[in-house]
């Protein structure tokens, strides 16, 4: 027999969310975003009574303790669209404070492959979010996120760096990569460069653009995997997503004791 449920925010089986396929409950107010759903997996031992809640196409979804604090992992997959289903189904299921992990492309010298970058903002180059606010409106990361993040570098030691970055819809032309006879953003990271823009990314500005419109906390932070500047990539870099991940961890539990998040 053939079953239909509304299409305009459908649920399984009454309660599960579309994508996620969890339910309000399952997952804490505070969520940490990779975009690989690995990532959740690479990241248990960090935790305790951790364990894997959901997984579906590229979400994948984890919840455990952090001193005793409840939180959760939310593979969002690459690029805005994809974080965007994964950032409304959190809030659908109440998440109050979303933190992006992950890794970047350096657009500076002076910033090291391993180095954190902690952005304060996005240069909306995607296009999802034009759904959500005009082109003018800033992406801009929560002031008592960023605050957490530069502590949690500065306690464990870690070296960061502060400023905007830039999201890209595009991860070849849209990053100044010559794959085709013609590329249209071929002078982006110049561009960019030249505005002070840090680095490049893919889903910062979804994240930041949507948590601003839905009243939620949001903040960014990056490892970097490559610069593109001096043309290096850093191949073996799980040992400098696990530092990335303590430092989110730690930042979580700043906010969690200050009570940042009611």
């Amino acid at each position: 027999m053939t079953r239909f449920i509304q299409a305009d925010f459908p649920l399984y089986e009454g309660t599960k969310v579309p994508h996620l396929r969890i339910s309000e409950g399952e997952t804490a107010p505070y969520v940490l975003l990779p975009g690989d759903p690995g990532r959740v997996e690479l990241i248990r031992d960090l935790f305790s009574n951790y364990k894997i809640i959901s997984s579906n196409r590229e979400f994948k979804v984890g919840t455990g303790e952090f001193n005793g604090n409840p939180v959760s992992v939310c593979s969002t997959g690459i690029g805005g669209p994809s974080t965007e289903i994964a950032v409304l189904e959190l809030l659908r299921l109440k998440a109050k404070c979303l933190l992006r992990i992950g890794g970047t492309a350096a657009i500076q010298e002076g910033i090291d492959c391993g180095d954190m970058i902690i952005n304060t903002g996005s240069v909306r180059l995607g296009g999802t979010t034009n759904h959500y606010a005009r082109p003018e409106f800033p992406a801009l990361a929560n002031h008592y996120v960023v605050q957490a993040l530069i502590e949690a570098c500065e306690d464990l030691g870690y070296r960061y760096h502060l400023g905007i970055g830039a999201t890209t819809s595009s991860f070849y032309h849209g990053q100044g990569r010559d794959v085709s006879p013609y590329n249209y953003s071929a002078n982006i990271i110049e561009e960019m460069k030249a505005l002070g823009v840090l680095n490049l990314e893919m889903e910062s500005e979804t994240l930041l653009t949507i948590a601003s419109v839905m009243g939620a906390y949001a903040g960014t932070l990056l490892v970097v995997h490559a610069n593109r500047i001096t043309n290096q990539w850093l191949v073996d870099y799980e040992e400098s997503q696990m530092k990335l991940c303590k430092v989110a961890l730690h930042a979580v539990d700043k906010l969690i004791t200050r009570g940042v998040v009611s």
